[in-house]
């Protein structure tokens, strides 16, 4: 049921929400209460639209700022848990841009004023109220951007985990590349510190099968397997045996002298491998860096950026529709016939002006197209004539007290001159 207005009707009669509405829409709620139905119903309109871009602010900016200051410790497709500090930030956040937008907007739409009291929207107008859209048109590109990350964030998140596993291989090969030619030189060391062991080593069992062939020829001839066919240890016997022994014997040598060579060969080869391994954890180190880093690639710019790529005209259909709710209440305004809360207010601004002293006078500038308004003040012309019939009563009053004076002066020297002289001798 329609809310009537009845003769008495003030703004008490009207529930919180009603008058929140008409708040929004910046009137005079005390005027428009008692105000026919039409002209109420038409600023709730437009205070609901004020009050829906606000919601749509508050929304649109707590996700915005929750996007700037969760956490980002993995990719994009990966789910994080929710971080309730960066959630309370957020949520304040959005609060208070969607107060700022919501005094913009009721500063827009309150400033606008009711056109020229017609349906239509003459140049004029529209030149008048193109300052105020172009704020809107701003607000609105701001409130749509984190809505249309916020609608495609399941494409966006594809999209962005794949760009930041790009991002992450090549950030790895060029930190592999950094550390190539120091890891190749360090390689190519070790094989030929690693050549020298296995050469000496080599050269090791060469000399072991030429003694388990000294000792195999030995026991041959022990057992007369020989070309002589005797069996026994002989002269040929002692001669094998006495040349294995000295095979042992420079076998134990070389092994001796090869020790010491050997050790310092392998401590070498432990600084080399020390470092090899030290290269490696910090190429590791890095790689944890660098994938530290492509996580944080999930700022507000990049899913915009993202979402501008991929979205297609998604993105510019939520801005239209942003933009539509942002400056239809001005359109809205300068469309608006003048009614009953029009005429109240002139009345009542003019009826003030009236109680203060001051009268507007219009002239004609521009053949009826331009008006000049001219104020007259007459608190201002009755202060100032007040003023000036005193300062002229004053002026009078002295002008007689010095007549006065002059002619008491005139009679006492007349009486007696002689005692005006002696007072001017006088030092």
């Amino acid at each position: 049921m329609s809310e009537q207005p009845q003769a008495s009707t003030t703004l008490s009669d009207y529930n919180p929400f009603t008058r929140l509405l008409w708040y929004a829409a910046g009137v005079d709620r005390d005027v428009l209460a008692g105000c026919p139905f039409t002209d109420r119903v038409k600023w709730q309109g437009i205070g609901g639209i004020v009050l829906a871009t606000a919601l749509l602010a508050f929304v649109s900016g707590s996700y915005a700022f929750y996007v700037v200051f969760g956490p980002k410790d993995a990719t994009a497709i990966v789910d994080q848990p929710t971080s309730w500090p960066a959630v309370l930030i957020a949520l304040g956040c959005g609060l208070t841009w969607s107060l700022v937008v919501f005094n913009l907007d009721r500063f827009i739409v309150s400033s606008t004023g009711h056109g020229d009291g017609t349906e239509k929207i003459t140049l004029e107008e529209f030149g008048n109220a193109l300052p105020r859209l172009l704020m809107a048109t701003i607000i609105g590109f701001c409130l749509s951007a984190p809505l249309e990350i916020r609608i495609l964030k399941t494409e966006i998140d594809t999209a962005l985990a794949g760009k930041q596993k790009e991002q992450l291989l090549a950030w790895n090969k060029q930190t592999s590349e950094r550390f190539e030619h120091e890891k190749v030189d360090l390689t190519a060391k070790l094989e030929v510190q690693q050549k020298r062991l296995d050469t000496r080593a080599a050269g090791y069992e060469m000399q072991r099968q030429e003694i388990a062939k000294q000792r195999k020829a030995l026991e041959e001839e022990a057992e007369g397997n020989t070309a002589s066919g005797k069996a026994g240890r002989g002269p040929a016997y002692q001669v094998k045996d006495d040349n294995l022994k000295e095979m042992l014997a420079q076998l134990e040598r070389t092994k001796t002298e090869g020790a010491e060579q050997d050790k310092k060969i392998k401590a070498e080869m432990l600084v080399l491998q020390s470092q090899l391994d030290e290269q490696r954890a910090k190429i590791k180190r890095e790689e944890a860096d660098n994938e530290h880093r492509a996580e944080k690639m999930d700022g507000l710019m990049m899913r915009i950026h993202i979402s501008h790529e991929i979205g297609g005209a998604v993105p510019w259909l939520i801005a239209a529709l942003l933009l539509s709710i942002e400056i239809c209440p001005i359109f809205f305004k300068m469309m608006l016939t003048t009614g009953a809360y029009e005429y109240l207010v002139d009345n009542q601004k003019f009826m003030l002006l009236a109680r203060q002293g001051i009268r507007l006078s219009a002239t004609d500038v521009n053949g009826n197209k331009q008006l000049l308004i001219t104020p007259t003040y007459h608190q201002v012309e009755s202060e100032n004539h007040r003023q000036d019939l005193q300062h002229d009563v004053q002026r009078r009053l002295s002008e007689q007290v010095m007549r006065e004076h002059e002619m008491a002066t005139a009679e006492a020297i007349a009486l007696n001159p002689q005692d005006y002289l002696e007072q001017g001798d006088e030092p």
